[in-house]
C-alpha cells in the first residue's frame, strides 16, 4: 500500500474521529489498517464477497415472495455475475475491496449511524416545518398547474353580507372540456334549496359533485370550472356515496345520519353551511324518509344554510312547496323525452316525469 494512500486514509480517519467526538481513534496506530487489509485479503475472495452481498439482497427479495407471486424477479436471478445489480448490492459499499479495511477499522457503519442520529436530534423539530412548507408548495404548484392548463376557467368572486352561491356555466373540473356540460345555479336569500329529481344516469350526482369541487377550488385560490362564480365563505358539507361498515358495525343509514348531524352542528358556527345531499336517507322506507328529510332540511335552512338535494323519490319534491324552506324543483333527464337513455345533462325547471330503471335493466340483459 503506497504512502499516498496511507496519507489519505489517515486524513479521513482523523476527520471522522473529530466529527464523532471519539478521540480514541486518534490513538490507534496507522498500521492497524494495513493489518486489517491483509486479514481481509486472506479471508475474502471475490466469490465470498459476492455470495455475502447476494445473500443480503435475497433477504429483501424474500419479503416480497407471496405478495408478488409469479411477478417480478426471484432472488436466484441476482446470483448471476452478469446481473446489473451484481456489483452494487451494498448501499454503503462497505464490502468493496477498496473500502473494506477502512470501514472495519473506522467503524464507518457506526459512524454513519451516530451521524444520522445527531442530525435527527438537532433538526427533528425543524423537519416538521420543512415538510409542511414543502407540502404547501406542492399544493400551490398543483393549483398553478391546473390554472395554466385551464385558461378558460374563471376566478371566483367572494361575497359579503347575505349568503349566496351564484354560478354561470358551472361544470365538473375533472371532465374533458369537449364533454363537460355546463349549468347555471343560483342559491340566495329567495331560493335557498334546490331539489333535483331525475332518472338514473341523468347527471344529478355529477352536478352535486361539481358544485362541491368548485367551491373547494375557489377557497383554495384556484380558478373554477365555470364562466363565472360568486359565493360566500361557506362550510361545505356533503353526504354523497355513503357506505355501511361491517368493521365498525355501522349501517349506511346511521353513517348518513351522523354526517347530517355534523352539518346541523356547523349551522351554529360563524360561517353559513352549503349542504350537498345525494339521495338522502335512502336506507329507510319512503314514509320515514319524507318525514326525516323535511325535519333535517328545515333545521338546516333555519340555521342559515343553503343547499341541494337530489332524489329519485318524488315524495321529497313536495318539500319545495313548504314556504319556510324557499325551495324550487328542478330536474335532469333525456333531451326530448322520446328516448329515456338519451341524456343532455342540463338542469330544467319542474319535477321529472321520466323513469328509465326498466330500460337500464333491459340494457344489462335482465328480462323485465
Amino acid at each position: 500500500m503506497s504512502v499516498a494512500v496511507l496519507a489519505i486514509l489517515a486524513i479521513v480517519w482523523l476527520s471522522l474521529a473529530q466529527h464523532s467526538g471519539i478521540l480514541l481513534y486518534t490513538l490507534l496506530p496507522v498500521p492497524l489498517m494495513i493489518v486489517s487489509a491483509r486479514v481481509y485479503k486472506k479471508r475474502g475472495s471475490e466469490l465470498q464477497r459476492s455470495l455475502r452481498s447476494h445473500a443480503h439482497y435475497k433477504q429483501g427479495i424474500a419479503r416480497l415472495e407471496g405478495r408478488w407471486t409469479g411477478l417480478g424477479i426471484r432472488g436466484e436471478e441476482f446470483m448471476r455475475a452478469d446481473h446489473v445489480y451484481d456489483k452494487d448490492l451494498d448501499l454503503f459499499e462497505r464490502n468493496k475491496e477498496w473500502f473494506y479495511a477502512i470501514s472495519r477499522a473506522l467503524l464507518v457503519g457506526t459512524q454513519v449511524f451516530w451521524g444520522i442520529e445527531e442530525w435527527r436530534s438537532k433538526y427533528s423539530e425543524a423537519l416538521v416545518l420543512w415538510l409542511s412548507a414543502w407540502g404547501q408548495f406542492e399544493a400551490l404548484a398543483a393549483l398553478a398547474c391546473y390554472a395554466y392548463e385551464h385558461p378558460e376557467n374563471a376566478f371566483p368572486k367572494f361575497l359579503e353580507g347575505e349568503s349566496a352561491f351564484e354560478a354561470k356555466g358551472i361544470g365538473h373540473p375533472l371532465l374533458p372540456v369537449d364533454t363537460c356540460v355546463r349549468n347555471n345555479l343560483s342559491l340566495n336569500g329567495s331560493t335557498r334549496l334546490y331539489i333535483i329529481s331525475g332518472s338514473n344516469m341523468a347527471g344529478k350526482s355529477t352536478l352535486i359533485r361539481a358544485i362541491g369541487l368548485n367551491a373547494i377550488l375557489a377557497y383554495s385560490g384556484a380558478p373554477v370550472c365555470a364562466e363565472g362564480m360568486s359565493l360566500s365563505l361557506f362550510s361545505v358539507c356533503a353526504a354523497i356515496s355513503i357506505h355501511d361498515s361491517l368493521l365498525n358495525g355501522r349501517s349506511k343509514f346511521l353513517t348518513e345520519m351522523d354526517r347530517l348531524k355534523y352539518a346541523l352542528n356547523l349551522t351554529k358556527g360563524k360561517k353559513p353551511v352549503l349542504f350537498l345531499i345525494d339521495e338522502p336517507l335512502s336506507g329507510t322506507n319512503s314514509r320515514d324518509r319524507r318525514i326525516a328529510a323535511e325535519a333535517i332540511v328545515k333545521a338546516l335552512i333555519q340555521g342559515g344554510a343553503l343547499g341541494i338535494i337530489s332524489t329519485h323519490d318524488l315524495a321529497l319534491t313536495e318539500l319545495a312547496a313548504i314556504p319556510d324552506l324557499r325551495g324550487i324543483n328542478v330536474h335532469m333527464g333525456s333531451k326530448d323525452g322520446s328516448d329515456p337513455m338519451n341524456f343532455d345533462f342540463k338542469v330544467k325547471p319542474g319535477v321529472t316525469e321520466e323513469s328509465n330503471a326498466l330500460s337500464i335493466a333491459r340494457l344489462a340483459g335482465v328480462a323485465v
